[in-house]
């Protein structure tokens, strides 16, 4: 019966395949489960600690900061085996969690008090510094998704993961959704600050699985280069320069982060609204919760009857298209609520079920879409450039959305009419690139070409 039913969600899965997946499924449903229990609770400690109206400024701090991240984590993939990095970033994460679960409690014994000599140095940066450093601490936290995934594309076969990432993606939603019940359910009795050591505590448990994956588990090759020759020693700036020389590579930086200038918009002007309704830091972050709740349900559901189905039937140039297409669709009835005069709880609601529908998707289709897009290339385009774009360049898209919510954030009902006529415009450019890209995609099955 059970492998019937494999059968009917992700195709012919065979039995090595549902072991591999399963053990996959496993790992990365405690990654994503930790981040969005860790995501839920954000915004509320940054509105407690800064206030939400310098949280644009915190999206461009965070892009600042991810260009060291990202060439740290560069410069240890040349240093390590791609299982070795999981300990070192579990440990660091681990670490951080654990001081934040502390600072964030007692915020006042890290803040300068104003007789220090340094504090009129720091005195122009608002609200308290633990407030920054937690945003961009749980902003950071998604280089252990990105290296997972880079993990899995380095061992799997085209044909495999069009199977198995349905799979994956599937069983991810288990953590998604967990994750901000936790906080949903006990943010108001136990605080964040017990939440986010509890991330602490998650994040220490990867490595040990990641051993036991290494082990037990077949090695895999996946898509092999017919290159011959010799591979030189490349340094940390090589997955930008895979970025800008390789328009396959570029193609996939846009289908990956351009929706992310809409989300930003759209997230920034729900949360504006609903800090409002939900004063407290708890409550802010147990709204925050059921938001995360409902994008990663919407994302199972779909996962369930809808990814792989369509990945199979009408393949991945359809699925690159079909989410942009699916925004417009969005934006266009929010417009519709913008000028039928809503009140400000109805465009709250209207935010709120905009944005499942948004990240929803985007979990459920376009990320396992864009991950294939990952398997006929190279290494160091898998793990290099890959990481600038899940990275830097998504900051960057939410830099640029952060920009656009800055210039009108005192002005909430010009930013929901302009915003989402910026954002319409973005989805006619997106839907070029997906299209393209598809192409391409195809082309590269055929010929058996690597991207490197």
């Amino acid at each position: 019966m059970l492998p019937k039913v494999f059968r009917i969600l992700w195709g012919d899965l065979s039995s090595q395949e549902v072991k591999k997946f399963g053990f996959l499924s496993v790992i990365i449903t405690l990654i994503l489960g930790n981040y969005w229990m860790l995501r839920s609770m954000k915004n509320a400690i940054f509105n407690d600690l800064v206030g939400f109206a310098s949280q644009p400024y915190a999206k461009l701090l965070s892009l600042f900061v991810m260009v060291f991240v990202v060439i740290g984590y560069s410069k240890l993939v040349d240093m390590f085996e791609k299982h070795k990095l999981f300990y070192i970033l579990c440990t660091l994460f681990a670490g951080i969690f654990f001081f934040l679960g502390y600072a964030t409690s007692h915020p006042d014994v890290f803040s300068l008090s104003q007789s220090s000599s340094l504090y009129p140095l720091f005195s122009w940066i608002p609200g308290k510094v633990i407030g920054w450093f937690s945003y961009i601490a749980f902003e950071s936290s998604s280089l252990l998704m990105f290296l997972f995934w880079a993990f899995v594309a380095s061992t799997t076969k085209p044909e495999s993961a069009k199977k198995g990432y349905a799979m994956i993606v599937t069983c991810i939603q288990i953590g998604t959704i967990t994750g901000p019940a936790i906080v949903t359910n006990f943010a108001p009795k136990v605080g964040s600050p017990a939440l986010i050591a509890l991330g602490g505590v998650i994040v220490l448990i990867i490595p040990l699985l990641i051993k036991l994956y290494t082990k037990y588990m077949p090695k895999e090759e996946g898509v092999v280069s017919k290159s011959t020759k010799a591979k030189k020693k490349t340094g940390f700036l090589e997955g930008l320069k895979l970025i800008v020389t390789k328009p396959y590579v570029i193609g996939i930086l846009v289908v990956s982060t351009i929706y992310e200038i809409i989300a930003t918009i759209l997230e920034f002007q729900m949360n504006m609204i609903a800090k409002g309704f939900f004063p407290t830091r708890d409550a802010f972050a147990s709204f925050n919760g059921k938001y995360g709740m409902s994008i990663n349900f919407m994302a199972l559901l779909f996962a369930l009857l809808g990814t792989s189905f369509l990945m199979r039937k009408f393949g991945l140039r359809f699925c690159l298209i079909m989410y942009p297409t699916m925004i417009a669709i969005v934006l266009c009835g929010l417009l519709v609520v913008n000028f039928a005069g809503a009140t400000n709880i109805q465009i709250m609601w209207a935010l709120f079920g905009s944005m499942i529908a948004v990240k929803g998707f985007s979990y459920a289709l376009n990320n396992p879409t864009k991950e294939i897009m990952y398997i006929p290339t190279s290494k160091d385009v898998r793990f290099k450039a890959k990481t600038w774009i899940e990275s830097f360049g998504g900051r960057s898209s939410k830099g640029i959305g952060s920009g656009i919510t800055a210039a009108f954030a005192n002005n909430l009902p010009a930013l929901l009419a302009f915003g989402t006529i910026i954002s319409l415009g973005i989805v006619g450019v997106w839907l070029v690139v997906a299209n393209m890209l598809g192409k391409k995609y195809n082309k590269l099955q055929e010929t058996h070409e690597v991207i490197e």
